[in-house]
C-alpha cells in the first residue's frame, strides 16, 4: 500500500492535532497538580501556625503565673499581706496584661489564618483559570493545525 502526499500531510495534520490538544491537557494537570501541592504545603503551615499560636498562649500563661509567684513571694519577704489593696492592684494589672496579650495572639493567628485561607483559594483559582487557558490553548493550536493541514491538502489535490 502507498500513502501519497495528501494522505501523509492527512495523517500528520492529525498527529499534530492530537498532540496539540494532548500537551494542552498535560499542562493543565500539571496546572492543577502544582496548585494542590502548593496548598498543601499551605495547610501544613496553617496547622503549624496554630501549634505556634497554642504555644504562645501558654507560655504567656506561664509567664504570669511566675510572675505572681515572684510578686507574691517577693511580698511576703518584704512582710506585706498579698491581699492588701495595691498587691491586688498589681495582681489584677498583671491579669489584665496577660489578657490582653492572649487576646492579640488569638487576633494575630486569626488574621494569619484568613490570609492563608485566601491565599489556598487564589492559588486553585488561579491554577484552574490557567488549566482551563490550557486546554483551550491546546484545542485552538489543534484547530488551526488541522484547517492549515487541510487547506494544504487541498491545494497539493
Amino acid at each position: 500500500m502507498c500513502v501519497g502526499p495528501p494522505q501523509l500531510l492527512m495523517i500528520s495534520t492529525m498527529a499534530t492535532a492530537v498532540g496539540s490538544i494532548s500537551a494542552g491537557n498535560a499542562q493543565a494537570k500539571a496546572y492543577q497538580r502544582s496548585a494542590t501541592s502548593e496548598v498543601e504545603q499551605m495547610q501544613a503551615d496553617k496547622e503549624v501556625a496554630e501549634l505556634e499560636a497554642i504555644t504562645a498562649e501558654t507560655e504567656r500563661m506561664l509567664t504570669f503565673q511566675e510572675a505572681v509567684a515572684s510578686n507574691a513571694t517577693a511580698m511576703s519577704f518584704m512582710g506585706r499581706d498579698v491581699n492588701d489593696p495595691s498587691a491586688l492592684a498589681l495582681f489584677q494589672k498583671n491579669w489584665d496584661n496577660t489578657q490582653s496579650d492572649i487576646t492579640n495572639i488569638k487576633l494575630q493567628h486569626r488574621l494569619n489564618n484568613q490570609k492563608r485561607d485566601r491565599m489556598m483559594q487564589t492559588t486553585l483559582d488561579s491554577s484552574n483559570e490557567r488549566a482551563i487557558a490550557s486546554q483551550r490553548s491546546g484545542g485552538l493550536n489543534a484547530l488551526v493545525s488541522g484547517t492549515t493541514g487541510i487547506r494544504q491538502i487541498k491545494e497539493i489535490e
